[in-house]
C-alpha cells in the first residue's frame, strides 16, 4: 500500500502570490490647507443698524434654506444666480451673473454639503442669516459663533460692582 498523505495540521502553509497585494509605498501626510481668505466687505465701524437685516432658517436634509423676506430686499428673484464663498463660521453669498447656484423657485437657497462642512454648519441645524443690501450679500453663520459673539460681549459688561469680569 502507497503512503497516507500527512493531516493538514502537519503541512506548512503557503502563502498564494495572487493574493497578497503588493507592498505599497507610504507617504507623509499632507500639511493641512488654509481655508481662502474671504474679501473684506468694508463696512464702516460706525456703519447703521439698518445696514443689516438679519434672520434665522433651518436647513432641511439637502442643504436647502428659504429666506424670502431677505431675497426680496436683496432682489434676488428665482433664477437669480449666486455665488458662494466659504471660510471658517461664515459663507458669503453674492449675486454673480455666472454664478454656480441660483436662487430656487420658491424662494430658496442651496448649500453644498462641502459648504456647511467648511463653515461648521450643523446638518438640518438653524443658521443665521444676515442680509447686506448695500454690498449685495447674504452672509450664513452656524447660531454658536453668534453665541460665542454674544458671550464676549456679555463678559466684558461692567458687573454690580463696576469692575468688568476677568480683569482682576
Amino acid at each position: 500500500m502507497g503512503q497516507s498523505p500527512e493531516p493538514a495540521a502537519a503541512r506548512p502553509e503557503q502563502l498564494i502570490g495572487a493574493l497578497i497585494p503588493p507592498a505599497t509605498r507610504r507617504f507623509a501626510p499632507l500639511a493641512p490647507l488654509d481655508l481662502p481668505v474671504l474679501p473684506r466687505l468694508d463696512l464702516p465701524a460706525d456703519a447703521p443698524f439698518e445696514s443689516f437685516l438679519l434672520d434665522v432658517a433651518r436647513l432641511d436634509a439637502s442643504g436647502r434654506f428659504s429666506a424670502r423676506s431677505l431675497l426680496t430686499t436683496l432682489a434676488w428673484s428665482p433664477g437669480h444666480r449666486v455665488d458662494l464663498r466659504v471660510g471658517t463660521d461664515v459663507v458669503v453669498i453674492s449675486s454673480c451673473v455666472d454664478g454656480r447656484q441660483a436662487v430656487g423657485g420658491r424662494g430658496e437657497l442651496t448649500l453644498p454639503v462641502s459648504a456647511r462642512a467648511l463653515a461648521g454648519l450643523d446638518r438640518e441645524g438653524w443658521i443665521v442669516l444676515v442680509a447686506i443690501p448695500a454690498r449685495g450679500a447674504l452672509i450664513v453663520h452656524p447660531p454658536a459663533l453668534i453665541a460665542r459673539l454674544l458671550t464676549d460681549y456679555y463678559g466684558r459688561q461692567p458687573g454690580p460692582d463696576g469692575r468688568i469680569h476677568g480683569d482682576d
